[in-house]
């Protein structure tokens, strides 16, 4: 283990025994000072990257502040001689100068070891019979594997950071067939252009708008750097918001269900947010989409014929911990998100 990792870990409170874990957390909350302990859920994010400590740390605390839970943090790593250490400390609310509502938070370092091995650790230190909400960082490695998911009650990925999106698409589709599986799955990448596709959507109101659909000839998407995922994810749902089909020919070409062709056409931009703006066109219209408007809206502009409208709408959230913490507070289903990824894995095929 580096000397900067082993520097790291002071951040994750009291290290404690493996075998201990439950005692310690008693203690602790026997000694500490607040009112309440609340927990709704168990929340873990899985990691393999050293460096995401100190960051997971602040996340789950930003979590915690909105949603009671016993906090889980796993940094998995591969390589080296099978050893497991744990930590633990508690992230309170205050009230009038005082701790008034915690939750706790219980790390894990594991070296060496196998899904087994961190399967049975989070098993062993689950909060009673609440659910699992599980944030998945990184690529789909070995480790996502049956014995892991199975327990899992909310999946949280962000496909963006997947460098093989292919492979890790087609192990979360895998994933989703199985029988024991009974996970719902949220992509960061995807919760990214909720309001950017409610501003589209609203282009469409008005009636000769919305028949404007079916001549649309063109499709340009504008995304900031690394985000590109994010620019086909809401390619697929034009694709199959319009019942299109992909043309296999080479590129991203949609057939429409008028039998005509949409060329679509991906391009980079300067920004921090991950969707910059969104063209449809057809011989007689143009409606758009962009962050012109500034970080808190988004702008939509709708020329039709000789007629032109323009309005200011809200933009989306952008930090990862917002997203999520959103989410816990519908606990609604993406069901649209499955239907779409089947179409996305012909994009990514295509390119």
């Amino acid at each position: 283990m580096s000397a900067e990792l082993e520097n790291s870990l002071a951040i994750l409170g009291q290290e404690v025994p493996l075998g201990q874990v439950d005692m310690a957390l008693k203690e602790l909350w026997g000694k500490d000072e607040a009112r309440t302990r609340a927990s709704l859920m168990n929340f873990a994010i899985y990691s393999e990257d050293p460096s995401s400590i100190e960051a997971n740390t602040k996340l789950l605390e930003e979590i915690t502040q909105e949603h009671a839970c016993r906090g889980m943090l796993l940094l998995a790593l591969p390589a080296g001689k099978p050893s497991s250490r744990a930590w633990i400390t508690a992230h309170c609310q205050l009230h009038e100068g005082q701790k008034s509502v915690c939750s706790e938070q219980v790390s894990f370092l594991l070296e060496g070891g196998s899904m087994n091995q961190v399967r049975n650790i989070v098993f062993a230190h689950l909060d009673s019979d609440l659910p699992l909400v599980c944030w998945w960082q990184g690529d789909l490695s070995a480790n996502f594997s049956e014995r892991f998911y199975s327990v899992m009650d909310m999946l949280f990925i962000d496909s963006s950071n997947w460098s093989d999106p292919k492979r890790d698409f087609a192990a979360l589709q895998q994933a989703l067939s199985q029988t024991t599986a009974r996970f719902r799955v949220y992509d960061l990448s995807w919760l990214r252009s909720h309001l950017f596709r409610t501003a589209l959507a609203s282009c469409f109101q008005d009636a000769v708008a919305l028949a404007e659909l079916p001549n649309l000839r063109r499709i340009e998407i504008t995304h900031s750097t690394g985000h590109r995922l994010a620019g086909l994810l809401i390619a697929a749902w034009i694709a199959v918001r319009l019942k299109c089909k992909l043309d296999t020919a080479g590129g991203i070409k949609l057939i429409s269900a008028e039998g005509n062709a949409i060329v679509v056409s991906l391009h980079e931009g300067a920004g921090d947010e991950a969707l910059l703006g969104i063209t449809l066109a057809s011989g007689r219209a143009c409606f758009t989409v962009s962050r012109s408007c500034g970080a808190a809206y988004v702008c939509t502009k709708v020329v039709l014929r000789d007629l032109t409208h323009e309005a200011m709408l809200p933009a989306d959230l952008v930090k990862d911990s917002a997203l999520i913490s959103e989410q816990l507070s519908r606990l609604g289903w993406q069901s649209l998100y499955i239907q779409m990824v089947p179409m996305l894995q012909e994009m990514l095929a295509a390119e």
